[in-house]
């Protein structure tokens, strides 16, 4: 698995399937089912630290037309054409008042077309804000440079720069465990931070994104500037969720670590719980370059734990249980993983396989 995750760490798995389309998915997870096979469900394979005893069932990689992204339009009236806009449907999107043509014999007055990007579970967040770029929506944008799959972003509700893919998501078409499909609107989807848009046990395999017609900031120059502020040797992206801190200071009474200490101004906020940043945290508790074994905290960036080369799963699970431990006695806040441990773990010991397979969708807490 080292090769498969952008962690550069793992042991082996017992199969490694890649399921092109529907049917082959379904076909996989009634396998399973039937046999008691345990299987995780894998994208890029950021935001995961596999054990290096590896993983005992099957891995399943959405490729082929699970991974297409394509522009469509959205529900018009009745007797509308719901025909789907090519790729070259950039010219005249950036037109509200673009029309879509009358399919009945009566005439209508033109509406509005409001095209809607459909994306295969498998799709990269990258590549969607790409695509939306280079068709003329705006609205994900801030996707660009996550290095993690549509899928394995609903799985954390990954995002970047305030925003999060559950805010643009209008729909998400789902399997469950025996292979039927159906689709999840309005309440049926989580929009909570960094947590499943979906719930536990359901696989997606399409998800379509509402935007708009603009001109999105260039995909390559957010890339840049996630990158530039990322460090370069393997990862697995944001290791900790930023935590709540609510309206109060920060910290316990007693605190060392008060909000005005910051270095960075404007790293909490207000209203909705508030959130102060987990790399800040870590970086004021003088963590940064920790090392255990060949697992390092960033001195580049403090929420990510880095692979400085032959790290274990044992090197990079005490070193966050120490940035855990030595946050909550500094600052009073015990963090939380982004990241997740595949199987789990508890005390630092691999827990038992179980024959029920269990949803593992890789987002890189979205990165």
């Amino acid at each position: 698995m080292a090769q498969h995750t952008t962690f550069r760490i793992g042991g082996p798995v017992d199969a490694c399937v890649s399921a092109n389309d529907r049917q082959a998915l379904v076909r996989v997870l009634q396998f399973c089912r039937a046999t008691g096979v345990r299987w995780w469900l894998l994208g890029r394979g950021s935001n995961v630290l596999v054990s290096d005893q590896g993983l005992r069932g099957i891995v399943i990689v959405l490729g082929g037309e699970l991974a297409e992204v394509k522009l469509e339009r959205v529900l018009g009236a009745e007797g509308w054409s719901q025909r789907p806009l090519s790729d070259s449907a950039r010219v005249g999107l950036s037109d509200p008042c673009r029309t879509a043509r009358v399919s009945d014999r009566k005439h209508r007055t033109p509406e509005p077309v409001n095209p809607a990007l459909v994306c295969g579970a498998g799709a990269t967040l990258d590549a969607v804000a790409t695509f939306a770029e280079e068709n003329g929506l705006a609205g994900a944008e801030f996707l660009a440079g996550i290095p993690g799959t549509t899928g394995g972003g609903l799985h954390s509700n990954a995002g970047a720069f305030g925003r999060s893919l559950g805010d643009v998501v209008a729909n998400v078409t789902v399997v469950d465990r025996d292979g039927n499909e159906r689709k999840l609107t309005g309440a049926e989807l989580r929009r909570e931070y960094r947590q499943p848009v979906i719930e536990e046990g359901l696989v997606a395999v399409e998800l379509t994104l509402q935007l708009h017609p603009g001109e999105p900031e260039p995909a390559a120059r957010i890339r840049e500037q996630r990158w530039a502020k990322h460090p370069k040797e393997p990862s697995a992206g944001s290791f900790f969720r930023n935590p709540e801190t609510g309206d109060r200071e920060l910290g316990k009474p007693d605190s060392k670590l008060q909000i005005a200490d910051f270095k960075f101004q404007g790293v909490t906020q207000t209203g909705d719980g508030g959130r102060i940043s987990a790399g800040m945290l870590i970086d004021q508790c003088g963590l940064k370059g920790k090392a255990i074994g060949g697992a390092k905290v960033s001195e580049k960036h403090a929420n990510f734990l880095v692979n400085t080369g032959g790290a274990r799963f044992a090197d990079v699970y005490e070193l966050a249980q120490v940035v855990k431990a030595t946050v909550e006695q500094e600052a009073g806040i015990l963090l939380e993983e982004e990241v997740q441990y595949l199987p789990e773990c508890v005390g630092g010991q691999v827990k038992g396989q179980n024959a029920k397979g269990k949803v593992q969708n890789d987002p890189i807490g979205g990165r």
